[in-house]
């Protein structure tokens, strides 16, 4: 019988940032490395986040669809950005990630964040040439290794992807404000009417104005009950958030369970992930990524 959750750490997460101008597109190289024995399998869960692709190196990892399936063999995988969090079922070996900013999704992905929203196929079937890149990870045995190989990928696939939208970044930025919008303000500071700001939000982003809003809302208090020495949930939820049930209410939503279920889990490899990304990278989660590029509003 498979062993679930062992006691002890067996995840190790590092993080490295993409070389000069990628840092606009792609939020950060990470690698995992499951160190356990032949057979274990960790089940943790990925928060709502912005699209990322993920090498297998190892055993396989199965990934749950949001119809309850579970997903396995793919050794390279494309993720598009998600509105809930997503179990996963980890293995031993390594898994090579790449985050990508919105800005990233649209430059070097080149297809419709909604068309992949909460969704996930194999790379090879969006990304061209990934199939050299894939064969080269499965041979490296170091990030610096691996961190070269993904910036002479993703310098290539760059200097033929479309050209940097400002608007783009615009709703990025206004998205990145504590300050809670509605979707008629968020318009108004990005310039557009409401019906450009959910076809544009849609196509770039995945989702409506409104789902990301709330979505980036959890999140920022998501981050916050992160923290080393957190404090309560009654303290530090998002003001916007009229009591604790209403927090409550919007926690099942995106993560499918309650708080305290939640927290009492092991989390063997977000706990470490979303500390050292809090360390290396600057926020806990990726979800929560700073635009690279300053924006008229902020």
């Amino acid at each position: 019988m498979e062993e679930r959750d062992p006691a002890g750490p067996v995840a190790q997460v590092r993080f490295r940032r993409p070389q000069g101008r990628l840092g606009e597109y792609i939020t950060a190289y990470y690698f995992v490395e499951i160190s356990a024995a032949p057979g274990t399998v960790i089940e943790d869960m990925l928060h709502p986040e912005w699209g990322n692709l993920r090498f297998v190196v190892g055993e396989e990892w199965e990934v749950a669809t949001h119809g309850g399936q579970f997903m396995r063999g793919l050794t390279a995988a494309l993720f598009g950005p998600t509105s809930r969090a997503r179990l996963i079922r980890a293995r031993p070996g390594t898994v090579i990630g790449v985050g990508f900013t919105p800005q990233g999704w649209v430059h070097l992905v080149g297809v419709a964040a909604g068309a992949l929203a909460d969704e996930l196929v194999s790379a090879e079937q969006v990304l061209r040439g990934i199939e050299p890149l894939r064969d080269g990870l499965s041979r490296a045995t170091d990030d610096e290794t691996r961190s070269a190989l993904l910036d002479d990928y993703f310098g290539w696939l760059s200097r033929a992807g479309r050209p940097h939208d400002p608007r783009i970044d615009m709703i990025a930025g206004a998205l990145e404000e504590t300050v809670e919008h509605t979707v008629e303000e968020l318009a108004l500071l990005v310039g557009m009417n409401t019906t450009q700001l959910a076809r544009a939000c849609r196509r770039w982003f995945g989702f409506t104005a409104k789902v990301l809003l709330r979505r980036q809302r959890f999140l920022r208090t998501l981050a916050k009950l992160m923290e080393p020495g957190g404090q309560p949930i009654g303290r530090v939820i998002d003001e916007s958030y009229y009591d604790q049930s209403h927090f409550n209410r919007e926690f099942r939503h995106f993560m499918g369970m309650a708080p305290r279920a939640y927290f009492s889990r092991p989390r063997s490899i977000l706990r470490p992930a979303t500390a050292n990304r809090a360390a290396e990278v600057g926020e806990a989660l990726q979800g929560l990524h700073q635009n690279a590029r300053a924006w008229p509003g902020r």
